[in-house]
């Protein structure tokens, strides 16, 4: 069954529970998905051609670098700012892909210049921080863009974990953690709540979404490889806790939303849960991907979930090879995680299978 299909069956079964009372426009609701599908089949033709438009930005700017036709401060600085508002303009007149992508390469180059001209004037790097973090909010609020709003909102996280570390306050990473773990489950959860108590949020939902999916792994890295910051491990639980708890909370969810009465099948989920997070109370880094696989799972996103897979592939390899164990111990502990999952998983088949039958 196709998705409009899916959504038609979908559509018949809230109005035969309903009654005739309910009313919808099904041309309407079909038409709007099929535009949404759309403009996802065309985002990798977008950040293809972003990445070409960029490449070919640079090569230019180089070129004029190169034979010093651009040496004053000044000038880089406003050919930045120029880029920057000419690109917000075309994003926000035209819907051509052609347009639409050079608009949004131009944004990205004068963000660079904006940056490389600052710092010429050799202003303070908090204050750049906060002024590209200034620029990139103004422009989701202009322009209702999906890879401009994804690109803005990446700029904004990143310019927090900037501030983290010029300040050499990276205990805060751990704050940033949870405040985006916390978003990104609000935002998951809430879809419907979320666009329609706005028509102006319908476009930014997906880029929110996908961007709190990044940002979360950025300030997970941080606490996955051993060096990169200058963090005590003694604090990591802090992370870990809110995690672990949010991911029992959609456990919690997905009982619901498969029914499952049976206590004592509850106390066996539960149980196998804590087991399966208990290793990760000092690697919030497995709990984080395991939390956006998790997420992704339940609301059906593809994207996520794929991204969520990848990050707990290579999270669960960099915790093994930073541990400061022999490898027999390694061993073990790698062996004893193994064995969780698999008793989880021999118990939830068995679970499904017993479902089926009833």
């Amino acid at each position: 069954m196709g998705k409009l299909e899916h959504i038609q069956q979908h559509l018949e079964n809230i109005k035969s529970s309903e009654g005739d009372s309910f009313v919808y426009d099904e041309k309407a609701i079909l038409s709007e998905y099929e535009k949404r599908d759309g403009e996802n089949s065309s985002f990798i033709i977008k950040v293809l051609s972003i990445f070409g438009g960029i490449l070919a930005s640079i090569a230019f700017l180089s070129f004029l670098l190169l034979f010093g036709l651009i040496e004053s401060e000044a000038t880089i600085l406003f050919i930045g700012i120029g880029l920057i508002i000419v690109s917000l303009f075309i994003t926000k007149k035209f819907d051509a892909l052609l347009l639409d992508t050079m608009g949004i390469s131009l944004f990205v180059l004068g963000m660079a210049l904006f940056i490389f001209g600052l710092f010429m004037f050799e202003i303070h790097e908090n204050v750049i921080t906060f002024l590209v973090m200034a620029v990139a909010l103004c422009s989701l609020f202009v322009v209702r863009n999906s890879v401009l709003s994804f690109l803005a909102l990446l700029i904004i996280s990143g310019s927090i974990l900037t501030l983290i570390i010029t300040t050499d306050a990276y205990s805060l990473i751990h704050l940033y953690i949870n405040l985006h773990a916390l978003a990104l489950t609000y935002v998951f959860l809430n879809e419907s709540s979320i666009i329609t108590s706005d028509f102006r949020l319908v476009k930014l939902y997906d880029p929110l979404r996908i961007a709190l999916v990044f940002s979360l792994l950025f300030g997970l890295v941080g606490t996955s490889k051993n060096g990169l910051f200058s963090l005590s491990k003694s604090y990591y639980w802090t992370s870990s806790m809110v995690l672990i708890l949010i991911l029992i909370y959609v456990v919690y969810l997905l009982l619901k939303e498969f029914k499952v009465e049976s206590s004592k099948t509850k106390l066996w989920v539960y149980l196998l849960s804590a087991l399966t997070l208990l290793p990760t109370l000092f690697a919030p880094a497995i709990s984080g991907a395991l939390l956006i696989v998790l997420l992704s799972f339940k609301v059906n996103y593809k994207t996520g979930l794929s991204i969520g897979i990848l990050a707990l592939i290579y999270f669960v390899i960099q915790y093994y090879y930073d541990l400061s164990y022999t490898l027999l111990t390694k061993s073990i502990i790698l062996f004893s995680s193994g064995l969780v999952f698999l008793l989880f998983y021999v118990f939830l088949y068995k679970k499904l299978k017993s479902d089926e039958k009833v």
